[in-house]
């Protein structure tokens, strides 16, 4: 038997997706929290080749799948991992941090905590091989961390997020119910996820951009078919188009099977729909009126698309520096061209690595766009500005006209341009 379909991975016996569900961690990144007093407030630091537990300083770990198990790197130099090794004294370890060997013994399992109740109430982390029959647990005392044969309180840990976005692993364990609160929305947003990469994106929605693939032409291709909370992607998905760019844009890497994106899309259901319940009165309004504009908006869970004002959460739980400039920083100037926001925003884009930009039409619209765009030494590039620009028509082309092409001489002129569009937010993605 798998023994990821034993009670020790699910206990409550829950109805497994697919066969590597449990590679849910892969490429993720968290703190490593100690159960202390029915709350993690101790976590897991690093020093040389030393693990210990602190209750302010903490280390970011990053968890790469490895068949079936995971190697944990620290997240700042990933050389590093976590290794259980013997210590001098017989059928006795010790656990300290080496470079990567590709060695058994810096292989974990992720598994549930079961209480003395029987319940699930945290984490374990332990040694994928087993020593003379036992596995051995990570663990804790007052300050350090320890080496525990088989699993007993001390080993009750928990994985958390760096920001409060609910990232694709955490909705899974909450899904397995190991030590968060379930609701329908997980179970949804995961049966989503797998239709979605089922379908996949279309070559009419894929651009290679300077060898790495973008998401585009969100009008057109399979988006109509691809789902996002109660409602379909083609209308909706702008903000998780635009932050999957960036986030390639900035990396250099892209999935050619798009599960990063289909995850991104997960994690904005569950934690960055778009909610304004007046909006939706004056949306449910005009509708009922037959109001064009406002006809075609969707007040179904997901209508409304990603929150941009999440999107910091978003990037945060992601490990990614970024900076903000925001509408209501300033009082933006009746003339676009000399907005201080955008003026701030063309002297940081030359400066990042990309950026997520996010702006309003006309108030009587309620809508929000969000795109990604890059600065490439003159001009900005932009992708999905225009949501109905296809692979094919090559809209970073200059020989199209200035309103339909994706290239500007900054953001300025682009907000000049487009009289109905009005700056609200932007990210911009720094190098670490």
């Amino acid at each position: 038997m798998n023994k990821f379909e034993t009670p020790e991975f699910n206990p409550n016996n829950i109805p497994l997706p697919s066969n590597d569900f449990f590679s849910f961690l892969d490429k993720e990144i968290y703190y490593i929290g100690a159960l202390q007093d029915g709350e993690y407030n101790r976590f897991i630091k690093t020093g040389e080749e030393v693990l210990t537990y602190d209750a302010f300083q903490k280390t970011k770990f990053l968890f790469r799948w490895k068949e079936s198990g995971y190697v944990i790197c620290t997240a700042d130099d990933p050389s590093m991992v976590i290794t259980l090794r013997n210590s001098n004294e017989p059928g006795k370890f010790f656990i300290t941090l080496e470079r990567y060997q590709n060695r058994a013994d810096q292989l974990w399992d992720i598994l549930p905590h079961i209480n003395e109740n029987n319940q699930t109430d945290g984490i374990c982390i332990r040694s994928e091989r087993k020593y003379s029959g036992n596995h051995v647990y990570i663990g804790w005392d007052k300050y350090s961390v320890i080496a525990v044969k088989g699993s007993d309180k001390s080993t009750n840990l928990a994985l958390c997020p760096l920001s409060d976005w609910v990232t694709f692993g955490l909705a899974c364990m909450q899904y397995l119910g190991w030590s968060y609160s379930t609701d329908s929305d997980v179970g949804r947003a995961l049966n989503n996820y797998y239709s979605n990469i089922r379908l996949n994106i279309s070559t009419e929605n894929a651009l290679m951009y300077n060898n790495v693939g973008l998401i585009v032409n969100q009008a057109g291709g399979n988006f109509s078919q691809l789902r996002y909370a109660d409602v379909y992607m083609n209308d909706v998905a702008c903000e998780v188009i635009a932050v999957c760019n960036a986030i390639r844009l900035a990396s250099g890497d892209f999935d050619e099977m798009n599960l990063d994106f289909f995850k991104l899309s997960l994690e904005f259901e569950l934690s960055g729909l778009y909610k304004n319940s007046l909006k939706k009165l004056i949306v449910s309004t005009g509708s009922a009126f037959g109001i064009k504009k406002l006809s075609s908006i969707s007040t179904k869970d997901g209508g409304w698309g990603g929150d941009p004002d999440r999107i910091a959460s978003c990037l945060e739980g992601h490990n990614i520096k970024f900076e903000t400039v925001h509408s209501k920083d300033k009082t933006p100037s009746k003339d676009k061209k000399t907005d201080g926001n955008v003026l701030k925003c063309d002297d940081l884009i030359r400066n990042s690595l990309c950026a997520v930009i996010s702006y309003k039409f006309s108030t009587f619209h309620q809508a929000i766009h969000t795109f990604a765009c890059t600065y490439d030494g003159q001009e900005i590039q932009t992708f999905n500005r225009h949501s109905d620009h296809t692979p094919s028509n090559n809209y970073l082309n200059r020989g199209t006209t200035t309103v339909q092409r994706g290239i500007y001489e900054n953001l300025s002129s682009l907000f000049s341009y487009d009289k109905d569009s009005r700056f609200y937010v932007g990210y911009f993605l720094k190098k670490h």
